[in-house]
């Protein structure tokens, strides 16, 4: 909300539009925000508001980067007395450059801290908090909950006795109505408070499920650690998808059946990609009309057990085999990695003795070659080092047009010499799209010497800017560094060759994202 009115944002924009007499809001929450309007809550500095409707009447939250201004008590009180059947009101502090609409820790003002919703008959309630999540449409939500549970039976048969997983859960709504089919559910949500409630609803209700309020990756993958089983795996992340841990652990935990609930096709799509090179390949997408008259939309998507995917070969002769390297997919084995590149280069190309000619980071997509024989990779490294790569890269703020960087990196107990040459190929959403080239293949070259002049590569978590990564990974789904090996320039039996992998679908979306604002 704004000066303007009371509404959603724009697409793309902070820019409010007043949605008066909205059709898609239920009556009770059309009431309640036609009495925010009148209230001008603007005046106060609120820069959000959130309204859920609840079995008693709605909740109310507001959100103010200034909690002492001078008008915020009597807006509250105003609102108190002027919002119909309200049930809760509360308050929470925003800091200006939050990605969150809403503040965090909201407190009560007046009324309950938390209140029964039962948006279908059929199913038990859960409690609901001030500011907690919640589909706009519950018909939408009731249809969606209802439509996990009939996929489930499809796959597992009777839900009773099976074990189940709920990631990112929430207050439970879900996991309560697995639980009253008999399934053993455990729930992984971050915030304890709100497993707090789901155990509430759980205890009160007289059904049986675990809960644990700990980060999504940490708990899941302490679960894949220990060895724990789950017959099905239920995935409802926010917009920003799910982690790389989270999806690896999946991989760890080898269920019968993923159900995953997205509101972002472009993290589905990303983080799809990643479980088809662990073992999961989707088997059904169904798209929900969440909120009617508008362009959100949320997927239902639900994977299988698949072998691994081939890799995506771009070159393949007697001595070399070059493929396109996907990100969060090491070239060789390694730690808590299930699987490996190397692995799929063998078993699905053919190649039995492969070994590595050079590694990619994790979290670097792009060219990678592999020797076929053990015998090639002497000549092929050879040629590597004589020939040229060229990176991709998004660096942080605006760089010089050109540039050729030179400074010695140390790597152990050695400090090595190391250049490396880029030329800005454009300025995307006020960051740099660069064309990079390292004259040296250093550890980290490209983002040590980026970070040493100021312009670290975006999403890179050990050299690059915190509050940068964080605002890409909500806005624009960016969950690895920002970089691709695009080419590869050598020379192989007296003949020069390209090796090109186009840049890779997920930074292509994140590019898409930030150009559109």
């Amino acid at each position: 909300m704004d000066a303007h009115g009371v509404g959603l944002y724009e697409a793309g924009t902070h820019h409010v539009v007043d949605t008066p007499g909205c059709p898609v809001l239920s009556p009770a929450v059309e009431r309640a925000v036609a009495a925010l309007r009148v209230a001008g809550v603007h005046r106060a500095a609120v820069s959000s508001v959130d309204v859920r409707e609840v079995d008693r009447g709605v909740m109310v939250t507001v959100a103010t980067a200034e909690p002492d201004h001078e008008a915020l008590g009597p807006l509250l009180a105003e609102v108190s007395a002027g919002v119909p059947n309200l049930v809760s009101l509360a308050r929470s502090r925003r800091a200006p450059d939050a990605v969150q609409v809403l503040g965090r820790s909201p407190a009560v003002v007046v009324g309950t801290v938390a209140e029964r919703h039962t948006p279908d008959p059929e199913a038990p309630y859960h409690y609901a908090a001030p500011g907690a999540f919640t589909q706009a449409h519950p018909g939408q939500l009731v249809a969606l909950h209802r439509d996990v549970v009939a996929a489930l039976s499809e796959r597992l048969g009777a839900l009773a006795g099976r074990s189940v997983l709920e990631v990112y859960a929430g207050t439970g709504a879900l996991g309560l109505r697995l639980a009253r089919a008999g399934a053993r559910v455990t729930l992984v949500e971050a915030f304890p408070p709100a497993m707090e409630l789901a155990a509430r609803s759980a205890r009160e209700q007289g059904l049986d499920l675990c809960t644990l309020g700990a980060d999504a990756g940490v708990a899941v993958s302490e679960l894949a650690a220990r060895g724990e089983g789950f017959d099905a795996v239920i995935v409802n992340p926010p917009r920003r998808g799910a982690t790389p841990d989270v999806r690896r652990a999946l991989g760890r935990l080898s269920p019968r059946v993923v159900v995953y609930v997205s509101c972002a096709p472009q993290t589905l799509a990303r983080d799809a990609a990643h479980l088809t090179l662990l073992g999961l390949a989707p088997v059904e997408v169904v798209p929900y009309d969440m909120i009617p008259l508008s362009a959100a939309v949320e997927v239902l998507a639900v994977f299988g057990p698949a072998p691994p995917r081939e890799p995506r070969v771009i070159h393949m002769d007697d001595a070399l085999i070059a493929v396109d390297k996907p990100p969060h997919e090491p070239v060789t084995p390694q730690g808590e990695h299930a699987n490996s590149l190397l692995e799929r280069v063998r078993r699905r190309l053919g190649a039995p003795e492969a070994v590595p000619v050079h590694r990619l980071d994790l979290g670097t997509s792009g060219v990678c070659l592999f020797a076929r024989r053990p015998a090639a990779v002497a000549d092929l490294a050879r040629a590597l080092r004589e020939g040229q790569k060229s990176y991709v890269a998004l660096a942080r703020g605006v760089t010089h047009q050109k540039g050729h960087l030179r400074r010695p990196l140390r790597e152990g107990a050695r400090e090595l010499v190391a250049s490396t040459r880029y030329v800005r190929q454009r300025v995307v959403g006020g960051h740099s799209l660069l064309l990079v080239c390292p004259e040296q293949g250093r550890t980290h070259q490209i983002r040590r010497h980026l970070a040493g002049v100021g312009r670290p590569l975006v999403g890179d978590s050990r050299y690059g800017d915190l509050a940068t990564n964080r605002h890409f990974e909500h806005r624009h789904g960016l969950d690895r560094t920002f970089l691709h090996l695009l080419s590869i320039c050598l020379r192989i039996s007296n003949r020069s060759r390209t090796l090109r992998a186009e840049l890779a679908a997920d930074l292509a979306a994140v590019l898409a994202s930030l150009e559109r604002g």
